[in-house]
This record gives structure tokens, sequence and C-alpha cells, in this order.
């Protein structure tokens, strides 16, 4: 449900003319005279449904505001009327500036949460993170309540996201070797002991400081932070919007555990086809494994949609909630199949737009060719209806004006690099191994991964 229709008056919603609009209109009159504040309904449904703003919460329970409502001779009895702030207004675009709000936020009514003991009031929650609304207010206390059962009651913690813990804790990674901090650590806010923290951050600095072999110190880092960790000293948290429920992991902070992996026969798509607008139905190569039972979607692709950008494997599980991730290529997949002497290919390695030559285009179309006789995991890979001889030159064609079927192109030609690596892999008996090193690096444990508490 989309509670987000926040009317401007009470002839705005006679306007809509719901079934019940006209008792809706009488309930908005009486809120915003008696407590100053607008309803919140679903402009999708009947209007039965009321959502009255949670500040009001902090001045009666709901109980007391029916009572009021009825006393004032408006029939509520067909109504379903509960405090929440509704759904939000900004769309649903996620940026860096509006990420660090979320988390900041979630930093915020943790450290109320479990050093204060309450939920932060609304205005407080909303002054750090503006489109704050009912899915994010059941997100922060899920999480929240999450962390402190987990915790066991304990208090005495830092908050850090954008100061403190974190930023040395970066640093010194980075001194470390690590180049990108979300394939080390996707931690988003850190909860350090306040009586231990400048003894702790002053030992992971010296250890960033080091002069010995970055990996050495990533091994020393990784190691004293598994330790913290378990103590409950230090602990990364990584954060995901959630659903109904929650749960949580403790990721990189033991052996690794293999599940029993396997590739769904017949899942196997790079589909070659393009749509009526010039672009392909697709941009990527997906399949999907069975992990313990359960069904993760893999797709290998181009996420930020540039012309000529390097693919990335990425892995989501089944509902809303489930993504786990990308797979770190750096730490992850090339130490792996760099064993067998294989290499992804890279944008780098394609011609630039416009630009295929006679011997690119022999040799992309007998590559292809080549792919469409083979069975990986005894499945042949679908490659669409049209032969790729047709597709290709037309995509040649069409990138020249179009930047997405210009990335497409990129992503298509460079996944069947990854298709004959698979098919390699599974020729010498290691695609069991591949795929659990890619289910793990999706989940970002790995060798070389620092440890954290994933809330999802």
């Amino acid at each position: 449900m989309a509670f987000n229709f926040r009317a401007k008056s009470e002839a705005e919603i006679k306007q809509r003319k719901k079934p019940y609009s006209l008792q809706a209109a009488k309930v908005y009159s009486f809120i915003r005279k008696q407590y100053g504040e607008i309803i919140i309904l679903d402009p999708n449904k009947d209007f039965s449904d009321i959502k009255i703003p949670r500040v009001v919460e902090k001045r009666e329970n709901i109980k007391r505001v029916k009572e009021r409502l009825s006393k004032a001779k408006i029939d509520i009895s067909d109504l379903k009327i509960q405090f929440g702030n509704g759904s939000g207004t900004g769309g649903s675009s996620i940026n860096a500036a509006e990420t660090a709000k979320q988390e900041n936020a979630t930093r915020f009514v943790c450290e109320q949460v479990i050093e204060k003991g309450k939920f932060p009031r609304d205005s407080e929650i909303e002054k750090i993170y503006a489109k704050y609304d009912d899915e994010w207010y059941e997100t922060f206390k899920m999480q929240s309540d999450a962390l402190k059962k987990w915790l066991k009651g304990k208090k005495g913690y830092e908050y850090s996201r954008d100061k403190g813990a974190m930023p040395i804790i970066e640093k010194a990674a980075q001194n470390c070797g690590v180049k990108q901090k979300d394939s080390w650590n996707p931690a988003d806010i850190y909860i350090i002991k306040k009586q231990n923290a400048s003894k702790i951050l002053k030992k992971i600095e010296q250890i960033g400081d080091r002069k010995t072999e970055n990996e050495a110190k990533l091994d020393a880092l990784n190691e004293y932070m598994r330790d913290l960790f378990v103590k409950r000293e230090l602990v990364g948290i990584s954060l995901k919007k959630l659903g109904k429920s929650v749960s949580l992991e403790e990721t990189n902070v033991g052996g690794l555990k293999l599940s029993k992996i396997s590739m769904i026969k017949n899942s196997l798509r790079c589909d070659l086809d393009i749509d009526n607008k010039g672009e392909f139905n697709t941009g990527e190569m997906a399949f999907a494994i069975d992990v313990d039972g359960k069904v993760i979607n893999v797709q290998v692709r181009a996420f930020s949609g540039g012309v000529r950008e390097s693919t990335q494997m990425d892995m989501t599980g089944s509902g809303a909630a489930a993504k786990l991730g990308k797979v770190s290529s750096r730490a992850a997949i090339d130490p792996f199949i760099k064993k067998f002497k294989l290499e992804r290919r890279m944008a780098t390695d394609l011609p630039k737009v416009g630009e295929f030559t006679n011997k690119d285009i022999d040799f992309y179309e007998k590559e292809q060719s080549k792919l469409s006789k083979i069975t990986i995991n005894g499945s042949k890979i679908y490659f669409g209806k049209v032969p790729w001889k047709k597709s290709f030159k037309k995509a040649r064609q069409l990138e020249i004006d179009n930047n997405r079927t210009a990335s497409q192109l990129s992503s298509k030609l460079q996944c069947f690099r990854w298709l004959e690596i698979l098919k390699t892999l599974e020729d010498k008996k290691e695609l069991i191994n591949f795929l659990n090193i890619a289910y793990y690096g999706a989940k970002k444990q790995y060798a070389s991964a620092g440890p954290f508490l994933k809330i999802s």
C-alpha cells in the first residue's frame, strides 16, 4: 500500500469521490484542528484506512484519539485508524547522499535505543533523514531492536559513521592495500566500546602504518578486528532496508562453512535479441544456483550503464529484501580463476563504440557460434531467437547513437568470456568450487575480507 496522499484541504479529499471520502474528510478536519497534523491516505484505496502522524502518539494513545473522534460525532465504525507517517514522496532513487542520511539515521536510532532505552522522536529522526516514513520506521525499529538483543543488553558504545572510529578504520585498511572499501568490509556503521576506543584505534592505526607487505598487514588487521568482534568491543554493521522480518549474520568471524551448491539446469541465459526500442532485451548474462535448497539468481552485467564498462557479478535471493550483493572480482573471482590461467574480458579489451573492424566482427561472431554448441551443467545456453550475426550487425549500428545499447553490447561481449570461463572450470571439475567462491564473495566472505555483522 502507498500511503502518500497528504491532502491540503477537506475539499481535496471529497473531490477524490472514494466510498469513504466524506468520513475521511471529517477526520482530516478534526485531526488538523485538534493536533495541527495532516492525515495520510492511500490514493489507490477507498479511504477507509487512515494514518495519523506518529507525532500525535507522543500526546495521546490511539484509543483516546478514537474516543475524541466519536465524541465529535464522526462515524468511524467502518474506518481503520492508526498511527503512521505513510510513505515518502521523494521517489525511489538512491544516491550516496541519500544512503548516508539513511545510515546516519540508523546510527542515531541504535544509539538511542541501546544507550538510552528509548526510540527517538520522529522529529529527531527527520532532522537526519527528511524522507523518514512508515517503512523506514519499521526498518529502524527492527534494526535497533535486533542489535540490542545481539549485544545482550550491553551498553557503553560510541556509534560511528562519518567521524570517530569508521574513518580511522577505513584509512588503516587503505594503508593495508584495500582499494575498494566495500570489497573488504561492507560495514555501514561501527560501534566501539568507549572505555577502550582510543587504545583500539591506536593499534589499528599502528597496523596500517607497519613497514611490511600489504597482504601481511591486512591479515593482521582482520585478525585483530575478528578478536574485537567476538569480544563485542568493535563491531562493523552492514545495513539493508528491511521487509517484514530481520535476520542477523556474523560474517568473516570464523572459517567458512561451505554450502551444497549447484547450478540449476536450463537457467543459463545470454539473450542477444534486440527489442523494438533498439536495445537488447536484457543487458546481462544470468543463471541460477541452488544453495542448500535455496534459489539464488546470478547476474553479470555493467551496473552503471557506461558505454564501455567492465562487468560485475551480482547475486540475489528470493524476496525483495534478499539481496546478497556484488561479488568482488579483485578479492574473490580473479585470485581463483588465475590459478587456471583464466582472465575476465574487460571493457578496455573491446573496440571503441562504432570502431569494430572486420577482424573484430569475425572474431565475436565465431566466438558466439562456438558457445552456442557447448553445454554447461548439461544444458545449452539460451542466446535468444534471432541469429547473433543479425543482432550483432544491428547493435553495432545502434550503439553509435544509443548509449544503453552500447553498454549492453559491451556487457554481452564480455559475458562471452565469462561463459568460456564457466565451461573451462566445469571441464576441470572446478565449477562447484568457483560457485562457492562467488557465493561467499557476494556475502563478502573470503580470505582477505574483514568481519562484520549483517542485518538484513
